[in-house]
Protein backbone atom coordinates (compact mmCIF):
# COMPACT_ATOMS: atom_id res chain seq x y z
CA UNK A 1 0.00 0.00 0.00
CA UNK A 2 2.79 2.43 0.94
CA UNK A 3 4.64 1.62 -2.27
CA UNK A 4 1.54 2.33 -4.35
CA UNK A 5 0.99 5.63 -2.53
CA UNK A 6 4.60 6.71 -3.12
CA UNK A 7 4.33 5.82 -6.81
CA UNK A 8 1.13 7.88 -7.13
CA UNK A 9 2.76 10.88 -5.43
CA UNK A 10 5.81 10.56 -7.69
CA UNK A 11 3.60 10.42 -10.78
CA UNK A 12 1.70 13.54 -9.73
CA UNK A 13 4.94 15.40 -8.97
CA UNK A 14 6.38 14.42 -12.35
CA UNK A 15 3.22 15.57 -14.16
CA UNK A 16 3.29 18.95 -12.40
CA UNK A 17 6.95 19.47 -13.26
CA UNK A 18 6.18 18.71 -16.92
CA UNK A 19 3.66 21.55 -17.06
CA UNK A 20 3.97 25.32 -16.83
CA UNK A 21 2.12 28.19 -15.20
CA UNK A 22 1.19 31.72 -16.22
CA UNK A 23 1.69 33.86 -13.12
CA UNK A 24 0.85 37.15 -14.85
CA UNK A 25 -1.69 37.85 -16.13
CA UNK A 26 -3.06 35.09 -13.86
CA UNK A 27 -4.12 32.07 -15.90
CA UNK A 28 -7.89 31.62 -16.02
CA UNK A 29 -7.88 28.41 -13.94
CA UNK A 30 -5.43 26.21 -12.07
CA UNK A 31 -4.72 24.00 -15.07
CA UNK A 32 -2.55 21.69 -12.95
CA UNK A 33 -5.73 20.31 -11.42
CA UNK A 34 -8.47 18.05 -12.85
CA UNK A 35 -10.55 18.32 -14.97
CA UNK A 36 -8.13 20.59 -16.84
CA UNK A 37 -5.35 19.28 -19.05
CA UNK A 38 -2.57 21.47 -20.47
CA UNK A 39 -2.25 19.16 -23.47
CA UNK A 40 -5.69 20.34 -24.65
CA UNK A 41 -5.78 23.29 -27.04
CA UNK A 42 -6.55 26.11 -27.03
CA UNK A 43 -6.76 26.69 -23.25
CA UNK A 44 -6.25 23.42 -21.37
CA UNK A 45 -9.99 22.77 -21.43
CA UNK A 46 -10.78 25.95 -19.47
CA UNK A 47 -13.57 28.31 -20.51
CA UNK A 48 -13.30 32.11 -20.47
CA UNK A 49 -13.61 33.70 -17.03
CA UNK A 50 -14.59 37.16 -15.79
CA UNK A 51 -11.35 37.50 -13.80
CA UNK A 52 -9.66 39.92 -16.17
CA UNK A 53 -6.30 41.57 -15.61
CA UNK A 54 -5.81 45.12 -16.87
CA UNK A 55 -3.25 45.38 -19.67
CA UNK A 56 -1.80 48.48 -21.41
CA UNK A 57 -3.27 49.36 -24.81
CA UNK A 58 0.12 49.01 -26.56
CA UNK A 59 1.03 45.70 -24.91
CA UNK A 60 1.85 44.32 -21.49
CA UNK A 61 3.87 41.91 -19.40
CA UNK A 62 3.76 38.13 -19.13
CA UNK A 63 5.34 36.11 -16.31
CA UNK A 64 5.76 32.35 -16.75
CA UNK A 65 6.72 29.56 -14.36
CA UNK A 66 8.65 27.05 -16.47
CA UNK A 67 9.49 23.48 -15.48
CA UNK A 68 11.42 22.20 -18.50
CA UNK A 69 15.17 22.52 -19.11
CA UNK A 70 14.30 24.05 -22.49
CA UNK A 71 11.10 25.48 -23.96
CA UNK A 72 9.94 27.08 -27.19
CA UNK A 73 7.42 29.77 -26.28
CA UNK A 74 4.58 31.18 -28.37
CA UNK A 75 2.27 33.96 -27.13
CA UNK A 76 -0.97 34.72 -29.01
CA UNK A 77 -3.83 37.15 -28.56
CA UNK A 78 -7.54 36.93 -29.32
CA UNK A 79 -9.90 39.89 -29.10
CA UNK A 80 -13.37 39.61 -27.60
CA UNK A 81 -15.17 38.47 -24.47
CA UNK A 82 -15.32 34.77 -25.38
CA UNK A 83 -12.27 34.01 -27.50
CA UNK A 84 -11.95 30.72 -29.36
CA UNK A 85 -9.41 31.78 -32.00
CA UNK A 86 -6.05 33.31 -31.05
CA UNK A 87 -5.17 34.79 -34.41
CA UNK A 88 -2.82 37.61 -33.37
CA UNK A 89 0.75 36.50 -32.74
CA UNK A 90 2.69 38.46 -30.14
CA UNK A 91 5.79 36.36 -30.88
CA UNK A 92 6.41 36.52 -34.65
CA UNK A 93 9.89 35.33 -33.67
CA UNK A 94 9.02 32.71 -31.07
CA UNK A 95 11.27 32.31 -28.03
CA UNK A 96 13.70 29.58 -27.03
CA UNK A 97 14.25 29.57 -23.26
CA UNK A 98 16.90 27.59 -21.39
CA UNK A 99 16.49 26.64 -17.76
CA UNK A 100 13.43 26.21 -15.55
CA UNK A 101 12.19 28.87 -13.15
CA UNK A 102 10.45 32.23 -13.44
CA UNK A 103 10.59 34.08 -16.76
CA UNK A 104 9.31 37.67 -16.95
CA UNK A 105 8.84 39.25 -20.35
CA UNK A 106 8.19 42.92 -19.55
CA UNK A 107 6.33 43.92 -22.70
CA UNK A 108 4.71 42.23 -25.69
CA UNK A 109 3.97 45.02 -28.19
CA UNK A 110 0.62 44.87 -29.95
CA UNK A 111 1.24 44.40 -33.71
CA UNK A 112 0.74 47.40 -35.97
CA UNK A 113 -2.75 47.60 -37.44
CA UNK A 114 -4.50 45.91 -34.49
CA UNK A 115 -7.06 48.37 -33.15
CA UNK A 116 -7.27 48.40 -29.35
CA UNK A 117 -9.49 50.71 -27.30
CA UNK A 118 -9.87 51.28 -23.59
CA UNK A 119 -12.19 48.57 -22.25
CA UNK A 120 -11.50 46.03 -25.01
CA UNK A 121 -11.74 42.47 -23.68
CA UNK A 122 -9.23 39.90 -24.88
CA UNK A 123 -7.50 36.66 -23.97
CA UNK A 124 -3.86 35.65 -24.11
CA UNK A 125 -2.78 32.16 -25.08
CA UNK A 126 0.66 30.88 -24.09
CA UNK A 127 1.97 27.74 -25.78
CA UNK A 128 5.18 26.01 -24.72
CA UNK A 129 6.81 23.24 -26.73
CA UNK A 130 9.53 21.07 -25.22
CA UNK A 131 12.50 19.51 -27.01
CA UNK A 132 10.40 16.43 -27.85
CA UNK A 133 7.74 18.52 -29.61
CA UNK A 134 5.07 18.19 -26.92
CA UNK A 135 2.86 21.31 -26.74
CA UNK A 136 1.20 22.66 -23.59
CA UNK A 137 -1.46 25.39 -23.43
CA UNK A 138 -2.62 28.00 -20.94
CA UNK A 139 -4.76 31.11 -21.27
CA UNK A 140 -5.29 34.32 -19.33
CA UNK A 141 -8.16 36.78 -19.72
CA UNK A 142 -7.43 40.52 -19.86
CA UNK A 143 -9.05 43.89 -20.44
CA UNK A 144 -7.11 46.70 -22.11
CA UNK A 145 -6.94 49.88 -20.05
CA UNK A 146 -5.35 53.26 -20.74
CA UNK A 147 -4.28 53.42 -17.09
CA UNK A 148 -2.58 49.99 -17.03
CA UNK A 149 1.22 49.72 -16.87
CA UNK A 150 3.81 47.03 -17.51
CA UNK A 151 5.55 45.19 -14.69
CA UNK A 152 8.91 46.46 -13.50
CA UNK A 153 11.41 46.06 -10.68
CA UNK A 154 10.80 43.21 -8.26
CA UNK A 155 7.54 42.37 -10.02
CA UNK A 156 9.49 41.36 -13.15
CA UNK A 157 12.35 39.11 -12.06
CA UNK A 158 13.94 36.17 -13.90
CA UNK A 159 15.33 33.03 -12.29
CA UNK A 160 15.84 30.89 -15.41
CA UNK A 161 19.48 29.89 -15.83
CA UNK A 162 20.09 30.64 -19.52
CA UNK A 163 19.51 33.46 -21.99
CA UNK A 164 16.25 33.87 -23.89
CA UNK A 165 16.49 33.64 -27.68
CA UNK A 166 14.06 34.86 -30.32
CA UNK A 167 14.13 32.30 -33.13
CA UNK A 168 14.31 33.96 -36.53
CA UNK A 169 13.90 32.35 -39.94
CA UNK A 170 17.12 32.63 -41.95
CA UNK A 171 16.19 30.33 -44.84
CA UNK A 172 16.71 32.94 -47.57
CA UNK A 173 19.97 34.12 -46.03
CA UNK A 174 21.26 30.56 -45.86
CA UNK A 175 20.33 30.01 -49.52
CA UNK A 176 22.12 33.18 -50.61
CA UNK A 177 25.30 32.16 -48.79
CA UNK A 178 25.18 28.55 -49.98
CA UNK A 179 24.94 27.30 -46.40
CA UNK A 180 22.21 24.70 -45.86
CA UNK A 181 22.48 24.46 -42.09
CA UNK A 182 21.53 26.98 -39.45
CA UNK A 183 24.08 27.89 -36.83
CA UNK A 184 23.25 27.79 -33.14
CA UNK A 185 25.15 30.96 -32.38
CA UNK A 186 23.03 34.06 -31.73
CA UNK A 187 23.65 36.64 -34.44
CA UNK A 188 22.59 39.74 -32.54
CA UNK A 189 21.04 40.98 -29.35
CA UNK A 190 17.87 42.98 -28.99
CA UNK A 191 19.02 46.05 -27.06
CA UNK A 192 17.39 46.81 -23.75
CA UNK A 193 16.54 43.20 -22.92
CA UNK A 194 18.02 39.75 -22.50
CA UNK A 195 16.46 38.53 -25.75
CA UNK A 196 18.83 37.41 -28.50
CA UNK A 197 18.24 36.30 -32.09
CA UNK A 198 18.72 32.59 -32.78
CA UNK A 199 18.73 31.63 -36.44
CA UNK A 200 16.80 28.60 -37.63
CA UNK A 201 15.75 27.10 -40.94
CA UNK A 202 12.16 27.32 -42.17
CA UNK A 203 11.84 23.55 -41.75
CA UNK A 204 12.68 23.76 -38.06
CA UNK A 205 10.31 26.67 -37.52
CA UNK A 206 7.41 24.95 -39.26
CA UNK A 207 8.01 21.80 -37.21
CA UNK A 208 7.77 23.78 -33.98
CA UNK A 209 4.71 25.75 -35.10
CA UNK A 210 2.86 22.57 -36.10
CA UNK A 211 3.79 20.96 -32.79
CA UNK A 212 2.43 23.98 -30.92
CA UNK A 213 -0.94 23.61 -32.61
CA UNK A 214 -0.80 26.98 -34.33
CA UNK A 215 -1.35 25.43 -37.78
Amino acid sequence: MLANTLLAVAALTSAAQAHFGVDYPPMRVDSFEDPYNQYLRPCAGANTTNNRTEWPLDGGSVVLELHHPTDYIFVNLGLGSDVTTFNISLTPNFFNNTGNGTLCLPKFPIPAGVQIQDGTNASIQVVTVNHAGNALYNCADIVFRTSATILSGDACMNTTSGPLFAVQDQTELLKSTGNNTAGDKPSSAVHGSSVHILTASLTVILAMVVASGLL
